[in-house]
């Protein structure tokens, strides 16, 4: 799978469902968060190799999920879609 993201948040642009995404935090930020759907977010660590492991949601095919590290013009956001395994 081909790395997106840039400077700050960088991962692979598809997952399955239930797998892992791995996610490479270049700035200070000690949480990531991923949203699920309309309201939905998860907060998850950053661990000291600046790297976030994420568990995958059973959601169906197609799913975006929502990927941010950041506030305000720190802010920074990855799409990631799920595709079926």
């Amino acid at each position: 799978m081909t790395p997106q993201g840039g400077s700050g948040l960088r991962t692979s642009g598809q997952v399955a469902p239930g797998g892992t995404i791995t996610v490479d935090i270049g700035t200070a930020d000690q949480t990531i968060e991923i949203g699920v759907g309309a309201g939905e977010t998860k907060t998850y660590p950053v661990g000291p190799d600046r790297t976030a492991r994420i568990p995958v949601p059973n959601v169906p095919s197609g799913t975006v999920l929502v990927l941010s590290c950041g506030r305000g013009r720190r802010a920074r956001i990855v799409l990631v879609e799920v595709i079926a395994p």
